[in-house]
């Protein structure tokens, strides 16, 4: 293969780039919106502590990419608003999530998700038993 022909296939339009963030907006909106302030809200009930600080992250990451205003950096207060967990708890568990090369601390108390892990992390919640507001299947058996 040619140089120019490698070019082609190695530099791409923004239309591939959209076209990549229209899908990773769409595995998103099944677990979470963000409103015009950054406030993420998320409507996924069951997830771990630490998925849910990932989700948070991944959602300003992505609306950081729509909306100028939005930053991808989010604080240690606004998890915990987001989440209800105690602060201590959401430094614990985001510190967890940048041992594991998840998410980076921008500044002390800060925090914001590798941009190309936020589809690989979506993904993952997909295998998981997420509350979507979709009913039980008839043949599920609901727990007293």
């Amino acid at each position: 293969m040619d140089l120019d022909a490698l070019r082609n296939k190695f530099i791409v339009d923004e239309d591939v780039l959209k076209s990549r963030l229209k899908s990773t907006i769409e595995k998103a909106l099944k677990h979470c919106v963000v409103d015009r302030n950054g406030q993420v809200h998320v409507n996924a009930t069951d997830l771990s502590a630490r998925d849910r600080i990932m989700l948070i992250l991944s959602a300003r990451m992505i609306a950081s990419q729509l909306e100028a205003g939005i930053a991808a950096d989010v604080t240690v207060e606004e998890i915990s608003k987001f989440t209800a967990l105690p602060e201590n708890q959401v430094r614990a568990r985001s510190k967890d999530l940048i041992n594991d090369k998840w998410v980076e601390s921008t500044r002390p108390g800060v925090y914001a998700a590798i941009a190309f892990k936020v589809e690989k992390f979506l993904d993952s919640l997909a295998d998981k038993n997420v509350d979507s507001g979709k009913r039980m299947d008839s043949g599920a058996k609901r727990k007293e």
